[in-house]
């Protein structure tokens, strides 16, 4: 158990780090930038935060987590197997619909700014 508890722990530290790297999404304009594109991008950023973040994915990562670490302790730790499944499967959802978030959030401004009249090809 101690080592499934090792591997969590440093898996669990790994998800974080990635989770951390909320850059904004910056558009890619083919030509020139006009003068209201700043202006522009802050109104579409901020309506892009109304997608909302979730915990659905980290529920269900982490019973399904839980119920594979609990099958596969092959030390006879069904337990430990379980709540370290649960852990890891709890971060990989909860990593898994951060990034579906912040997709739906870049998609928001892409298709803002081109409603706004920008050029924007990425």
């Amino acid at each position: 158990m101690n080592e499934i508890l090792k591997i969590a722990g440093l898996t669990a530290f790994g998800l974080l780090l990635a989770a951390c790297s909320d850059a904004p999404y910056d558009p890619i304009v083919d030509g020139q930038k006009n003068a209201s594109y700043e202006n522009d991008l802050t109104a579409c950023r901020q309506l892009s935060l109304q997608q909302d973040k979730t915990n659905d994915g980290a529920t269900g990562g982490a019973i399904v987590g839980g119920l594979i670490g609990g099958v596969e302790a092959d030390d006879g730790d069904e337990l430990g197997g379980m709540v370290a499944g649960a852990v890891v499967g709890g971060l990989i959802g909860s990593a898994e619909e951060g990034a579906k978030v912040e997709d739906a959030r870049d998609r928001i401004v892409f298709n803002c700014m081109r409603s706004r009249g920008h050029n924007v090809v990425g």
